[in-house]
This record gives structure tokens, C-alpha cells and sequence, in this order.
């Protein structure tokens, strides 16, 4: 009798394997959710081999925000403020405080410049108001460049350098 139930137990145990491993367990086996790093994988799978790829988002801070290398804020005559963040370099950002009548205020981040209004003067912008493109272009070179005044009642321009001409 001892040598009938040891076969049977051994029987038993050999069929275990062959059964599939749902039926083996008690608990039902659920995929896990597929993260959004995976879900990502998968839609650039579908993607057309030719579609452009859209660039690779800065590291992010809490709350989703993008954290920037640097940032600078000026203090404008005026009251208001020009501020900007650069991604380029911890270095690439540059803010100056207005002071009348002899410093105008300005951002610089990456290469784009914000400044602050020209300091008042007895009567509408000053003689040399839009006189510097010539900056720009410098602070720009060897890339391309936007400069945009504007005259009366404001008195602002801007200057852009336009990074993607750029030579390699």
C-alpha cells in the first residue's frame, strides 16, 4: 500500500507540471499597465520611418515645469521687469538693472535680448532710439539675427539670434 500511494504522489506531483501555470495558480494573473516611458516606445513604433522627431523635452522639475540652466531678471525705470531662461549654458544668461539716464536695462538669455524702455527724456525717444541693430548683429555673429523696434509711445526693441543658421 505504501508503494501505491508514493506512485500516486509521484504522479501527482509529475502532472503538476503539465498543467498551464493559470490553472496552476488561485490568483488570476493580471498584465501590469504599461508606463508611459512604454507607451512612448510603442507610438514611436507606429511612427512613420519619415516623420520628423520632435525634440527631447528639458529635464523637468516638480509640478512638470522645465528647469532651466539660468535665468536673469531686470529691473526696469518703469517699474516692470524683462526676464528670461536660457537652456544653453549656466552661463548663457546676463540681467542689467536700468539706471537712469545713463544704463538701459536688459535680459539676455541664449542670445535673445529683452530690453527695458529707454530712459525718459524731455519728450518721446531719444535721438538715438533704434540705433541698435548693430549690437544685436554683434552679440549674434556669426548666426542670423531679428531686430525689432518699436518708437513712440513705447520705445522698445528686441534682439533674437536665430541659432538653427548657425554654422556647424
Amino acid at each position: 500500500m505504501r508503494k501505491m500511494l508514493l506512485g500516486l504522489s509521484l504522479f501527482l506531483a509529475a502532472f503538476g507540471f503539465f498543467l498551464p501555470p493559470a490553472m496552476a495558480a488561485d490568483l488570476p494573473q493580471v498584465a501590469p499597465a504599461p508606463s508611459a516611458a512604454d507607451l512612448a516606445f510603442l507610438a514611436s513604433l507606429a511612427a512613420p520611418l519619415n516623420a520628423p522627431v520632435a525634440p527631447e523635452p528639458a529635464a523637468k522639475g516638480p509640478g512638470g515645469l522645465e528647469k532651466a540652466l539660468c535665468s536673469a531678471t531686470a529691473n526696469c525705470w518703469d517699474g516692470t521687469t524683462r526676464s528670461c531662461q536660457g537652456n544653453n549654458s549656466v552661463t548663457a544668461c546676463v540681467g542689467v538693472d536700468s539706471n537712469c539716464p545713463t544704463q538701459r536695462g536688459y535680459v539676455t538669455c541664449d542670445g535673445a535680448t529683452q530690453y527695458c524702455p529707454i530712459c525718459p527724456t524731455s519728450g518721446g525717444c531719444p535721438s538715438n532710439w533704434c540705433t541698435f541693430e548693430a549690437e544685436c548683429a554683434s552679440s549674434c555673429f556669426p548666426c542670423d539675427y531679428t531686430y525689432t523696434c518699436n518708437g513712440e509711445p513705447y520705445c522698445t526693441d528686441r534682439c533674437r539670434c536665430i541659432f538653427s543658421t548657425c554654422p556647424v
